[in-house]
């Protein structure tokens, strides 16, 4: 009855970790370029039972089932001890990519970069914009909804630099307008004049492609770090298959009508495993009152 109490609790305490994940997840479906998590859940181990001294004869014989052999306790069967929350896991899914036609808005469309083999198994490298924390670390973002500052420095929706090719903040300088920027899709920055022959380049935003994205950290929010700085993208031919878009936004991938039916699911199951230890709890109670009669 004991190990039904753990089961039971386990459960509760493993689709509240779940539903905490899901509940982030909702509260970004509108943050651009945000990664949704999903939360891996794991049995524990199996353990396997077996009655032990019941090979003894009695007067009505061995019990059924038992083995007459007393180095071969008869198995009973296979138990465990219900569930853990193992690990979130950032699902890289590429969002949806709307237009808004603002000069600093820029999106990333990598879904042409090949699979990789990655310690024996296909895995689908992710491309970045790397930003500088303000600790001076490297972070890598999805979200490319952009300001320029005071200090004429291109910075990110929450005040992160925008790091160029070389691994230098990206910095305006003279009076340029956001109007006048211009980013290819090779993530080029030029400033725009009535003459083309006279527009000049500013900076080259820097990219970088991780080939297992799953080995990245989440910062909190929208930001990524990895154990080992990512190496910046130089030349588009040394990672083909992504394009920057500016002038548009990745949108979140996640889904919030799922989003919620996954809560209302987790709700239900937590409801449930409820219920299971409130009987458990009236079982050990009549139990008790049963022993405390007897005495």
């Amino acid at each position: 009855m004991i190990r039904g109490l753990y089961s039971a609790a386990s459960g509760m305490f493993s689709l509240e970790r779940k539903q905490e994940a899901l509940a982030e997840n909702l509260a970004n479906a509108q943050t651009p370029g945000y990664k949704k998590d999903d939360t891996v859940l794991r049995s524990f181990p199996k353990l396997l039972l077996s009655r032990i001294r019941d090979f003894e004869q009695s007067k009505t014989g061995f019990a059924a089932g038992v083995s007459q052999n007393p180095a071969q306790p008869a198995r009973i069967g296979v138990l465990v001890n219900g569930v853990y929350a193992q690990e979130r896991i950032p699902n890289f899914q590429q969002g949806t990519i709307v237009q808004t036609d603002l000069p600093l808005d820029v999106a990333i469309e990598d879904s042409g970069i090949p699979l990789q083999e990655v310690n024996g198994r296909q895995v689908k490298p992710s491309a970045f914009f790397a930003v500088q924390l303000p600790d001076g670390t490297v972070g890598y973002t999805r979200n490319g909804k952009w300001d320029v500052d005071a200090n004429g420095n291109l910075v990110t929706a929450d005040g992160y630099r925008v790091l160029g090719a070389n691994g230098s903040p990206i910095q305006l300088t003279g009076e340029i307008s956001k109007e006048q920027l211009v980013i290819n899709e090779n993530g080029q920055l030029t400033v725009s004049s009535d003459d083309q022959a006279n527009r000049r380049v500013v900076g080259q935003i820097g990219i970088a492609v991780a080939q297992n994205p799953l080995e990245l950290r989440r910062l909190g929010g929208n930001v990524y770090q990895a154990a080992t700085p990512l190496p910046l993208v130089q030349n588009m031919t040394e990672y083909p298959g992504w394009t920057l878009q500016q002038g548009y936004l990745e949108q979140s991938n996640v889904d919030p009508g799922q989003t919620i039916t996954d809560m209302m699911v987790a709700l239900r199951g937590y409801e449930a495993n409820q219920k299971v230890i409130g009987v458990y709890d009236q079982s050990l109670q009549q139990l008790y009152s049963v022993g405390k009669i007897n005495g």
